[in-house]
């Protein structure tokens, strides 16, 4: 067909051929009417794609080989599969003639930065410099801050950032000064002189010790990378202004690709071929959870390797996952990166519009981005200080009504012993850095008492520092109970701050400028070689020994003084930081457990929800009382607490629960927000039992609605301006079993003003003598007791293992069940029974869950509070005092109700006290009674807990 068309056209054809099959991957055939090039033409065509066996073949040394073979087939397949439009096979030719991109790598562009009266950005970068130091330090500016200066600026104009210093600088101060909340620093930036000048960073880099090398290199030319952090309520509105400012076709943000890793990949294909989801769910839990798990890791798992071996749909899956593992799942939106470009963003890349947001960022990820020419911008939401902002609105309003000057926190003395007490203590729950668990146990042997020594810390909490024991080494030199030598003036001059010990990347720079006469640009590349155990012949082992886990001082100082802050505020003023920070944390209740539990130490009082008393967020009373918030209940919604808010403002406390159906706007105030709003507590200032107003919601929400309905019809009362009252009858039957202490779990997420193990402490007292708080661990099995709170099951290698919390009022523990406990088991875990577990106990302080659970114990036996009562106790003795309300036939008669059982009942006796005289009888066999849970509280009720004693069988 190509030669029918004439040599003029043959090429174009070849192409369109070519192009065409490799495409769309279908098989060329054979023909005799296809005439080759000569060998000087091919060569003229060293960019022409060749095909052979279907292979595409670019490789031009490869070409020769082909001239005696042929290179080229057509079909007649391709021309009958276009027959209709024999324009498309041309035209495709011709539209990729078109598309020609020329990308220039390496080459870095920024959005044009106006400076004022036309001055160049050197110039305008050197002059705010200069006014920034000049309003830090006044006009007594110490020399070597200017010859640093100097030095800064020549690196910067010689690498071409100083637009980049004043973009950054301009958003900055923007969020500063409109009540956005900017973090001092965020990893080497903060060891620039410049950037603290023009209000980027807000720590002193000389002060420090910070390196400005270590930030930018003279010596190894790289990209600058500020990550700014920002107040979390706040970034988005820094983000709009660059935004407006630079333009909407100017600025994205960036995408990130998500991948099919091993668990989620076998989930996916198992979907995608119509298995179960039983045997997905079975065959991921299998697969260790990981980051870096593959499956061909995975697959060493003999469980795993059984189920794959004895299932034909398991082998199917595990070997189409092996094939996709790896591959981009879905495009996301990267945490914190922006972009801005010069002109429009899609000059430099595609953009992705994600249809269910409307959000758009560039097709490139992070690395691809760089690599075109964008310049990356951070921008980092940070909860911290968002909880400082909350904080300090607080305080400096009640500081106002004193007429007192407001805290400002950039201008705090850094050696505030009260700060120091509270550190020591270890009392930094919700302190920045330094709230894990085992950082507070390294804080209470450190003992802190300058701001060196939090800078020291947060840089050696580490996998590796802790690993190579370089924490403790530290504290035992700083506390003088361990020896060692500097060996050198010079060493001791640079690590007479951290005693010896080699912290700092910045510290092995130093070293090497010292002892090689490198300049600090040449140290740096020596420092990145050993950060990656590239490790130069001949340095002392010191350096070779801790060098590899040195970390950036810039980061670690400029998080310190976040920290201090943090430390600060919770010393000074604990009442509004605690608020601040349960504020930020109204979605976790299991953090908010804990917040409230550390409030305990620190003698805070935090009242029960109140409908008439809290806000939507927590707030102090006093310097002693917090109140509790409506938002962090659950399943009431923002807008019908602010709904409700906004009434009891405008009209006064609620009084009733007739009252407040009255007033509440249905729509927003419907059943499910009135169920936890009781429950909660919320309303126990109407005088009514939460039991009857759960018994009247109904009721309430029709009178609310009839009120309603009234007030918009506009209709008159039948005796004009006479306003009935608001009142619903109220029913105090009893209708249903209401738990006050469950009805608070489930509104609250834990119990807050009752507990379950309230009711039974005296009894269980004498099982279980130790509370979870008490317990340490130990070799030996221990005993605890408690009611379950979360629980979850996964599949082990011998079997489905499941985690529990178990709560006793005191502390919760993870208890621990293999499948052989599980079966043994009389019942089932629920939230509802007390449970008695006994176990071995560990504890792991060292836990990096923000309020993770430190004990643990791997269960041995468990059973309910229930089942042992009813198995354990010999003799149940009831103290009767002669009177008109109890005597012995209305004893007689409570026995009549309740369970007995002669085979396991208990034996009772009764012990009766006169003005006369007192016996002891004991009772038939056929009066033993069943000590079930609903007998107890019926003997509770009707005697009281003096009265009652159980006598437990002790084994």
């Amino acid at each position: 067909e190509i030669s029918r068309l004439g040599r003029e056209r043959e090429e174009d054809y070849i192409n369109i051929v070519l192009s065409m099959a490799a495409k769309a991957k279908i098989p060329l055939v054979a023909t005799n009417q296809v005439r080759f090039m000569e060998e000087e033409e091919f060569e003229a065509h060293e960019t022409r794609v060749c095909i052979q066996d279907g292979n595409v073949l670019s490789d031009p040394a490869r070409k020769k080989n082909y001239l005696s073979t042929q290179y080229f087939k057509s079909t007649d397949e391709m021309f009958e599969l276009f027959e209709d439009i024999p324009e498309a096979l041309e035209n495709s030719y011709l539209i990729s003639q078109k598309c020609n991109l020329v990308i220039e790598l390496g080459k870095y562009i920024l959005p044009d930065f106006e400076t004022p009266n036309g001055e160049t950005e050197d110039d305008y970068l050197k002059k705010i410099s200069i006014e920034g130091l000049q309003k830090i330090f006044g006009d007594e500016v110490k020399e070597d801050y200017f010859l640093r200066l100097d030095f800064e600026l020549s690196v910067i104009q010689k690498m071409g950032y100083s637009g980049y210093f004043l973009i950054v600088a301009d958003f900055v101060n923007w969020a500063k000064e409109n009540d956005v909340p900017v973090g001092p620093g965020r990893g080497s930036g903060a060891g620039s002189l410049v950037a603290y000048a023009i209000g980027i960073t807000g720590l002193d880099p000389i002060k420090y010790d910070l390196l400005f090398e270590r930030f930018l290199n003279p010596d190894r030319i790289s990209n600058p990378d500020f990550d700014i952090d920002f107040c979390k309520d706040g970034r988005e509105k820094v983000i709009e202004y660059v935004t407006n400012k630079y333009g909407q076709d100017s600025v994205a943000q960036i995408s990130t690709l998500g991948t099919m890793a091993a668990r989620a990949v076998v989930r996916d294909v198992a979907r995608a071929q119509g298995k179960s989801y039983s045997l997905a769910d079975r065959l991921a839990k299998l697969i260790p959870f990981h980051p870096d798990m593959t499956l061909k890791t995975a697959l060493q798992n003999k469980e795993l390797k059984q189920a794959i071996k004895n299932d034909e749909d398991a082998e199917e899956i595990i070997e189409m996952s092996q094939k996709l593992e790896g591959l981009s799942r879905n495009v996301g939106k990267h945490a914190a990166g922006v972009v801005m470009a010069p002109s429009k963003i899609t000059d430099f890349s595609a953009l992705y519009l994600d249809e269910e947001t409307g959000a758009v960022s560039t097709q490139y990820d992070m690395k691809d981005i760089e690599l075109v020419g964008l310049q990356k911008f951070d921008f980092l939401g940070l909860k911290t200080l968002t909880i400082m902002k909350n904080a300090l609105k607080l305080i400096n309003q009640n500081r106002q009504t004193l007429k007192l000057d407001p805290i400002n926190l950039d201008d705090l003395p850094l050696d505030d012993s009260k700060t120091y007490q509270l550190l020591q203590k270890g009392l930094t729950t919700a302190v920045f850095q330094l709230e894990s668990r085992g950082i507070k146990e390294y804080i209470v042997k450190l003992k802190p008492n300058n701001f060196e020594d939090i800078i020291t810390l947060i840089a050696l909490y580490r996998p590796g520092p802790l690993e190579m024991n370089m924490v403790e080494t530290y504290i035992e030199r700083k506390h003088g109970r361990e020896e060692f030598s500097y060996g050198d003036e010079s060493v001791e001059k640079i690590l007479d701050k951290t005693h010896g010990v080699i912290v700092y990347q910045e510290q092995v720079m130093q070293l090497a400028q010292e002892f090689s006469g490198f300049t600090l640009g040449e140290a740096d590349i020596l420092r990145r070689a050993m950060g990656k155990k590239i490790f130069a012949e001949g340095l002392f082992d010191q350096i070779e020994k801790f060098a590899g886990y040195g970390f950036n001082r810039s980061h670690s100082a400029a998080y310190a003084f976040i920290s201090y802050q943090t430390a600060w505020l919770k010393a000074h003023y604990p009442a509004e930081f605690m608020s601040a920070v349960l504020s930020s944390e109204m979605d976790d209740t299991d953090k908010i457990q804990m917040l409230l539990d550390d409030c305990k130490l620190l003698g805070l009082k935090v009242l029960p929800p109140d409908i008439n008393s809290s806000f939507y967020e927590f707030r102090n009373i006093d310097n002693e009382t917090l109140m509790y918030g409506l938002g962090a209940i659950k399943g009431v919604g923002k807008s019908a607490i602010e709904s409700i808010i906004d009434n009891r403002t405008l009209k006064g406390n609620f009084k009733t629960l007739s009252d407040f159906s009255s007033r509440i706007d249905t729509e927003k105030v419907g059943k499910r927000a009135l169920e936890p709003l009781i429950a909660s507590g919320s309303m126990d200032s109407f005088q009514s039992s939460r039991e009857e107003m759960f018994v009247n919601i109904e009721s309430a929400l029709k009178f609310a609605r009839q009120v309603s309905e009234e007030k918009k019809s506009g209709i008159d009362d039948l005796f004009g301006d006479v306003e009935l009252p608001n009142v619903i009858p109220i029913t105090k039957t009893k209708t249903i079993e209401f738990d006050k202490s469950l009805g608070e779990l489930n509104s609250l997420g834990f119990y807050f003003s009752c507990h379950p193990m309230d009711e039974y402490k005296w009894e269980i007292e004498q099982i279980c003598p130790n509370r979870i708080s008490s317990l340490n661990e130990d070799k030996n099995i221990q005993r605890c007791a408690g009611v379950i709170t979360t629980k979850r099951t996964i599949q082990g290698r011998r079997g489905p293992v499941t985690f529990a919390t178990l709560d006793d009022g005191t502390e919760k523990i993870e208890i621990i069940l293999g499948s052989d406990v599980m079966q043994s088991m009389q019942v089932e875990l629920n939230n509802k029974d007390i449970f008695i577990v006994d176990g071995k106990v560990t504890v792991d302080n060292s836990r990096e869950v923000l309020y993770g659970l430190a004990k643990k114990i791997e269960v041995t036996n468990i059973n309910t509070l229930e089942n042992l009562r009813i198995r354990m106790v010999e003799k149940l003795r009831i103290s009767l005092i002669e009177s008109k309300k109890s005597n012995i036939e209305s004893f007689k008669r409570l026995l009549d109700d309740l369970d007995t059982e002669t085979s396991i009942g208990c034996p009772v006796e009764l012990k009766y006290t006169s003005k006369k005289s007192e016996a002891e009888i004991e009772f038939d066999e056929d009066r033993r009674i069943l000590l079930t849970n609903n007998t107890m509280k019926a003997l509770l009720n009707t005697y009281g807990r003096d009265n009652l004693e159980l006598m437990y069988h002790r084994r």
